[in-house]
Order: C-alpha cells, then structure tokens, then sequence
C-alpha cells in the first residue's frame, strides 16, 4: 500500500474542517426559547434591581444638568448583572442657557457580582454572602471631578437603613497625588439583595450571543419625553423574551420631584445572519397594561415617549451623527403605542466591530 502525499493530505484536511465548522455555525442555534414564565422572572428581577439603584438626580432639576440613562442586563447564565451608565448628549436648560462645551456621552460601566469570600473580619461573625458593585474601566469614560460630567451610581444591598455600594466616573489621578475621591469598587453583606431574589437565577437559557445583544443594546438603546420641558433620567432594563429572536426593553422615566415612574415596554424581533451579524428588526411598543395587568405593558398614563437606538460612538471622544438614528416608536398618552416599524441595524452598527461576531 502507497503512503498518501502529505502535500495533498494536509489542504484536504484543512478544507473538511472549515467545511465542517462553517456547517456547524450555519445550523447551531445562537439562542433559546424561553417561556412566559422565564421572560416574567427576568422582568420583575431587572425591576426589582432598578429600584434598589440610584444614577438620577433626586428631587428637583436645577439647569444646567445632564440628563442620564441608566441600563442594566444580565452578563451571565448564573443571573449576575452587568450595565451602563450614560450620560446624554443633550442638556436639562433654562431659556437662553447655552450648553456646556464637549457634551459628549459619558460612559460608566459596571457589573454586579457575589463576592466569593463569605468569611467576615471578626470571626465571631457567623459567614455572609458580599455583594461587589465594579466599575469596568476599558468600557468606561472617566472624567475629572467636575460641575457636568459626574456619575455616581448606588445600590441598596441592605434589608433596609444600611449604606450602600457606591462607585463613580472620576480618573484616578497619578500615584503622588491628592486622591480626588474616585471609587471603583465598592463590596457589603448583600442581606437584601437576596431576600429579593436577585441572585436566584430565573433559568440557565441564556447564551453568549444574548449577552452580546444585551451589551450592544446597552450602548445605543435611548428615548425622551416628548413634552417634558426638562427632560427626566430614565432607566432601562433590557432582556430577552419568549420567541428566540425576541428582545425584550423596558424604559422607566425619572421625573422631577420623584414622581410615581411608569414603563414604556417594547421589543425588538431580530433578524440576524448565519454568523450572527444583526441585520433588521421588527418593533414594537406594547400598549397600556389592561386591568390587573402587571407586566409586558406599558403603564405611563398621561406621558408621551419616544425610544430610539442612537448609532454607536467612542464616550467621551465624539458626538454621535444624529441622520443615523434609528427610530423604533413611542407611546402617546391616551392615542396609545405608535405602529410597528422597523430598523436596520446592519447600517446602524456599520464602520464598527460590534456587528462582526462569527458564533
């Protein structure tokens, strides 16, 4: 028997194997369906972590101030959480108030994880489950200590009257000199947050292509009041739904004085391509909760919003081209939800890396 020429073996090899992982790609599934009893544990957990979180200004709006957005998700199928802070491009003025100069979006990211240490520092303290709430530098813009561009995030991990973790966007200044009060970690007993159930995962269902579609939703998911004078912060949770193309953004309006906050609820249907690049998707903002209704509906009442995915820009560097937003609805007071429309994130997510996943 002749031995086979390696010269030719080796490219044959080489081609199967591509072949045979492009099939591989082409027929694996990128998601997981989940059932309305997984989409309404996810909806009411990101809720609940909302509540226990501040980046807003309390109480009364004094212009000029930025106006920020604060989105959360989840960054793993353990059901921890990861998110974002930005800041807007436009400002909360009074007539004639110019607007301050380089108001670029300012990022501050971060994640929340159980720390893995339990024992405590007195060892006649009986072990406790720590709860660290990071910043995540590479994907922040930090700033100096300033009038504008601050952020100061809290969370709650107290059953109730304990101080909570606290981290901001402040440079940390070179060694030598005068700390400037930058904070980028911050760990506490988190008795709270798990009589709350926040560390209970909902499912294991969710992928790293969801994750990836939670992180670049995250960066460009936004709206406005659209007849608010002062514009109010918002936060956002963003998740999955029932069908597996399904992306699930609920939006909730901090208005001034603190007013009870409602929820626009939308979802997208995205179309994506065998490598997982997005390509369209269908929207659609739900309309106002029937009675008894609770969760996948919109509850502002009388308020009029917009939402939007603005196109992706380098925080803190560059102004976003606003002829590239893409506009996905709104609901209006008593006229209710807009009709579905649909968007294109292919042009949206073009000159940049984020569309480029091969899964």
């Amino acid at each position: 028997m002749k031995c086979l020429n390696r010269a030719r073996v080796w490219p044959l090899l080489a081609c199967l194997l591509l072949l045979g992982s492009t099939a591989a790609a082409a027929g694996r599934e990128l998601t997981n369906p989940l059932t309305a009893e997984d989409v309404a544990c996810n909806e009411r957990q990101l809720e609940r972590l909302l509540k226990r979180m501040n980046a807003a200004k309390v109480g009364e709006y004094h212009p000029p101030e930025t106006v920020k957005h604060l989105l959360v998700s989840y960054s793993n199928s353990s059901g921890f959480y990861d998110g974002l802070v930005a800041t807007d491009e436009s400002f909360r003025l009074d007539i004639g108030q110019p607007t301050p100069v380089d108001s670029y979006e300012q990022y501050l990211a971060f994640n929340i994880n159980p720390s893995i240490r339990t024992l405590l520092l007195n060892p006649d303290r009986p072990e406790l489950a720590q709860m660290s709430l990071s910043r995540e530098n590479s994907s922040s813009s930090l700033v100096k200590p300033g009038p504008w561009f601050d952020i100061v995030l809290t969370l709650d991990p107290t059953l109730g009257g304990g101080a909570p973790l606290v981290i901001n966007n402040f440079v940390e200044p070179p060694i030598g000199d005068v700390y400037n009060g930058f904070l980028s970690s911050s760990t506490k007993p988190g008795r709270g947050l798990i009589a709350d159930g926040l560390f209970t995962p909902c499912h294991n269902k969710l992928t790293d292509f969801d994750r990836h579609v939670f992180s670049v939703l995250q960066r460009i998911a936004r709206s406005s009041d659209t007849g608010a004078f002062l514009q109010p912060d918002t936060e956002i949770a963003i998740f999955r739904g029932e069908d597996p193309h399904v992306y699930r953004i609920n939006y909730y309006p901090i208005y001034e004085g603190l007013e009870e906050r409602g929820r626009m609820a939308v979802e997208l249907n995205v179309k994506w391509d065998e490598h997982g690049r997005l390509l369209t998707a269908d929207t659609k903002t739900y309309d106002i909760c029937l009675a008894g209704a609770e969760l996948s509906c919109t509850s502002l009442d009388r308020r009029a919003m917009n939402w939007f995915l603005i196109p992706p820009v380098h925080g803190g560097r560059e102004y976003y081209d606003r002829s590239k937003i893409q506009y996905g609805g709104g609901f209006h007071g008593p006229d209710g939800p807009e009709p579905p429309m649909t968007i294109n994130f292919a042009t949206l997510l073009a000159g940049t890396t984020w569309n480029e996943p091969v899964w």
